[in-house]
This record gives structure tokens, C-alpha cells and sequence, in this order.
């Protein structure tokens, strides 16, 4: 069994920096592709990179 405690606020916020820093370093069509990619991924955007009407719903959180 794997146990993961929820990251800290200032943790949280720092890993928010990195990644803005490493793609502030990249090529700007990259960063681009890889922000969408993970915009997709967690759900902000449908899988056409369109932005959803409704991000999260109930069901998401299990109300």
C-alpha cells in the first residue's frame, strides 16, 4: 500500500515555478504543445483543446 501525504501549499507553489521556468526555457511551439497537453490531461481543456463549459463535477469528487 502506497501512502502519499497532500503536498503543501508552498510546495505546491513550487512546482508550479519550475514548470513555468522550464517552459519559459523551451522553444515557444513546445511549450505551447506541452501546456495543452497538460491542460488536457488534467481536464481544463476536452481532448480537441477546447475549454470544457464545466471543468470538475460532482461525480469528480464522488458527491
Amino acid at each position: 500500500m502506497v501512502i502519499s501525504k497532500r503536498p503543501t501549499f508552498e510546495e505546491y507553489e513550487e512546482s508550479v515555478r519550475n514548470y513555468i521556468k522550464e517552459l519559459e526555457m523551451m522553444d515557444q511551439e513546445e511549450a505551447k504543445k506541452i501546456s495543452i497537453e497538460t491542460l488536457i490531461r488534467t481536464g481544463v481543456l476536452d481532448e480537441n483543446g477546447q475549454t470544457k463549459e464545466q471543468i470538475v463535477t460532482g461525480d469528480f469528487f464522488g458527491w
